[in-house]
């Protein structure tokens, strides 16, 4: 068994020991703790430094990689369900991702559902994005990512600003993105038993937080894989093969192709949902990733020149 397998295996089997010993679901503000903790325990990349951003009702941290180009960024919002996670969670896979590309990383708050449900967390990605258009960022040197959630928020990021009129980044990056809250894809059945991570009652009881304004779950700012994709810059998708958000990533690719954008899917074997998140267990799936986009972005930022 080489590396990759052995790895994912590994990871697989933990995952389901570790949940085989909870007596009960945590509660939702556990959940939010827990995750916070053990991913802030992961250190960022060498002398990779961290600047606070509280400024005007926009919040979030600046990564500056050692060597990176502060004139080129990555807009990165965090997953979690639009239910946790925060920039403290995803404080070492955004500065990966800047440390492969060579640039700043931008690892951004947004407000999340129950308590604050669709449209608060749109709204506050729009002000991220004009923030850094109000810093001096030239939007072609800007790409913007996320994943799951993130991927979500990122993917209808790109819808208002082109509903706005705002001028639209260089490209986009979704990983494992959440694209279809109506959960309509053939993934979410045929996947399911290979997703040690995810539920379909899991990923509902969060579209029923993220919607209880009454949103519905076939609007396109909700569900970006039912949008017209026409006019979106280039996108990265990396998606893996046992993950019920499969089919979110083969549809929203497909949809993009047939709008003639230009659009990478990479589909990774064995993979779990967001498992470079989890590069510490995953080193060459997670850390092969995350070169690869890294090598995605710089060239997006390279030939916007």
């Amino acid at each position: 068994m080489n590396n990759y397998d052995a790895e994912i295996a590994a990871f697989k089997k933990a995952w389901a020991e570790r949940a085989s010993q909870l007596t009960q679901p945590p509660s939702l503000e556990e959940q939010r703790r827990t995750f916070d903790e053990e991913n802030s325990l992961i250190p960022l990349p060498a002398q990779c430094a961290i600047e606070e951003i509280n400024s005007d009702g926009v919040s979030g941290e600046r990564l500056i990689p050692k060597g990176s180009d502060e004139r080129r960024a990555i807009l990165y919002h965090h997953g979690g369900g639009h239910t946790f996670g925060s920039p403290r969670s995803h404080r070492h896979l955004v500065g990966r991702l800047a440390e492969a590309a060579g640039v700043t990383g931008f690892n951004m708050f947004y407000r999340l559902a129950p308590e604050h449900p669709y449209p608060a967390g749109l709204d506050d990605a729009i002000c991220n994005y004009r923030f850094l258009l109000e810093k001096g960022f030239a939007a072609e040197h800007i790409v913007v990512a996320g994943e799951s959630a993130g991927g979500n928020l990122t993917a209808a990021l790109l819808l208002k600003l082109r509903e706005l009129g705002l001028p639209l980044p260089t490209g986009a990056y979704l990983l494992s993105p959440w694209l279809d809250m109506t959960q309509s894809g053939e993934a979410y059945e045929r996947r399911a038993p290979y997703d040690p991570m995810l539920t379909r009652d899991a990923l509902e009881n969060c579209a029923i937080a993220y919607c209880s304004t009454g949103a519905s779950r076939t609007d396109p700012f909700v569900s970006p894989a039912k949008a017209n994709l026409a006019g979106l810059p280039p996108l990265l998708i990396q998606v893996g093969t046992d993950e019920l958000l499969l089919s979110d990533s083969l549809d929203f690719a497909r949809r993009a192709a047939l709008e003639g954008l230009d659009v990478q899917l990479q589909v990774w074997r064995g993979m779990v949902h967001a498992w470079p998140l989890f590069h510490p267990m995953l080193p060459t799936a997670g850390l092969g990733a995350i070169r690869k986009a890294g090598t995605w972005i710089a060239e997006k930022l390279a030939s916007a020149e």
